[in-house]
């Protein structure tokens, strides 16, 4: 006979983990997830599904080839495509490089990699700004704009040509070439000479990025980390951090909740500074998802692009491969939660690159990749107007001892629903043995409508800051010894954003095995 019913509630949290045993993940942390594709460890508690993409400008920027770089100034967009410089207020691109109205006829960016940006300001005043571009392509010397005149600078010392990377560092423009850095005078950006209080410094291995932190330049190589002091020539001096690992790949580093993370040899690391001024420590972060990593790493040959979503605390890492489709395109993130960071799959955004920043009180997320597009990232609730397909699905649960068999009747899911979705609800049991009997699953559908698809029902619903609070109860038996709970998108129609809380399964107990 089997035992009265019991019941057996997790909150969702704890982000994806794979390395762990079906067992040991199900025993220690239930409410985490085997599976968890476009859904995110939300700061408020829950998975959250990810939020879409749209077109930023209808247009495609003009000419061919994937797009190299972007960037917001003067508040219009600009991307490269080719070997060409273009301009957007959201309607349409204007061509600025080889353009005789911008005075630069002829002038072209070089190369076929990433194009990266800076944004400076020398010059002006609060009240009259004078904010310039600085633009390298890897190739050749530098370019700034002023959003009138699109020049090279081509007067800059030889050590300037063929810089990949550029940062304002104390008010001195920074030049990453190979192992050496080119650094301006002071408030300067086209005088590199010694007696203005420029220079050069040999960090002795291939730059791979650069990043401001806690009034210091990171210097990224390789295989090693150096840090820069200082405020000038006279005292800016190269202090080694690590000649064990360093980043592996570019535009990998990104600085989140008051650290910075970056690629390394060995996966995802955190550069932490401790109160002892020079003593640093460095710590993986990726461990619960090192084949996930892995995975992304060897399927992105032409690179990698990353930004973090100030507003989520969250670290987005996305691979580059020339023949990913919207539909194969991969990448990672990380939330940084107060009790550590947990991490999701994300799927279908393309991107090969991408700028972030914060423009009147709202964080602002510009992507591109191959199909010549400029896209909004967090924008809407679709992937430029194609449903986001969604999966969560929770560890193998023993519900307590492993060798009993439980019968379930009741599964009851807690949800912050925004407006209409469909979701599937299965239970799977046994880590989904072909010899296991698999109970058939149940709909979640069109919460914001009244109708509910048979074997599913609302248990209550409430109105709690714009969003409905819902609990879904399914009748549904099945029977194992493990379970685990998954849900998915489905259907074509365009679902609002929600978060999947908590749930609860109601049970009886069978015999040992």
């Amino acid at each position: 006979m089997p035992d009265r019913w019991q019941t057996h509630s997790f909150e969702f949290k704890g982000g994806l983990i794979t390395n762990l045993s079906p067992y040991q993940q199900g025993f220690q942390a239930p409410g985490s997830a085997r599976i968890l594709r476009n859904f995110e460890p939300s700061i408020f508690g829950g998975y959250r599904r990810v939020e879409g993409f749209s077109k930023f400008d209808t247009n495609a920027v003009t000419n061919t080839g994937v797009i190299r770089g972007v960037v917001r100034y003067s508040s219009q967009v600009y991307a490269v495509r080719g070997d060409d410089l273009f301009r957007s207020s959201g309607s349409g691109w204007t061509q600025i490089s080889d353009n005789a109205t911008y005075s630069s006829a002829g002038v072209t960016i070089g190369g076929s990699g990433k194009v990266r940006f800076l944004k400076y300001d020398f010059e002006g005043t609060p009240a009259s700004p004078q904010e310039k571009l600085m633009i390298v392509d890897g190739t050749g010397k530098p370019f700034r704009f002023n959003g009138t005149t699109f020049e090279q600078l081509s007067s800059l010392p030889s050590d300037t040509s063929g810089s990949s990377f550029i940062i304002n560092f104390k008010n001195h423009i920074f030049l990453g070439n190979g192992k050496t850095l080119a650094f301006s005078a002071p408030y300067a950006d086209t005088d590199f000479t010694s007696a203005s209080g420029g220079g050069i410094i040999n960090v002795g291995d291939a730059i791979t990025g650069l990043i401001v932190f806690r009034e210091r330049l990171i210097v990224f190589s390789e295989s090693s980390i150096n840090v820069i002091n200082g405020n000038s020539v006279a005292d800016f001096q190269l202090q080694p951090v690590s000649r064990d690992l360093g980043c592996i790949a570019e535009d990998t580093i990104q600085e989140i909740g008051g650290d910075v993370m970056f690629l390394g040899p060995d996966g995802l690391r955190l550069f932490s500074a401790t109160d002892k001024i020079g003593d640093f420590s460095l710590a993986a972060v990726s461990k619960p998802v090192q084949d996930e990593l892995l995975d992304l790493v060897t399927s992105s040959p032409n690179g990698f692009a990353s930004t973090v979503i100030r507003e989520k605390s969250q670290y987005r890492l996305f691979g580059y491969n020339t023949n990913f489709t919207n539909d194969s395109a991969k990448g990672l993130a990380a939330t940084q939660l107060q009790d550590g960071i947990s991490f999701n799959n994300l799927r279908g955004i393309n991107v090969s690159v991408v700028h972030s920043e914060y423009a009147d009180r709202t964080e602002l997320i510009y992507f591109g990749a191959s199909d010549g597009y400029i896209y909004r990232m967090e924008d809407g609730n679709s992937f430029d107007g194609v449903k986001i397909q969604s999966t969560f699905a929770t560890p193998y649960i023993p519900l307590g001892d492993p060798t009993i068999r439980k019968t379930i009747y009741k599964g009851i899911t807690y949800l912050d629903v925004n407006g209409e979705l469909d979701i599937r609800y299965s239970l799977k049991f046994d880590f989904d043995q072909q010899n296991v009997i698999q109970p058939d699953s149940l709909l979640f559908s069109n919460l914001a409508a009244s109708s509910i698809s048979y074997g599913s029902g609302i248990y209550g619903t409430s109105s709690f800051g714009g969003k409905q609070k819902a609990i879904y109860e399914l009748q549904t038996i099945g029977s194992g010894f493990t379970v685990s709970i998954l849900y998915e998108t489905i259907g074509d129609t365009i679902d609002a954003v929600f978060t999947i809380d908590a749930a609860t399964l109601q049970y009886s107990t069978n015999a040992r095995r």
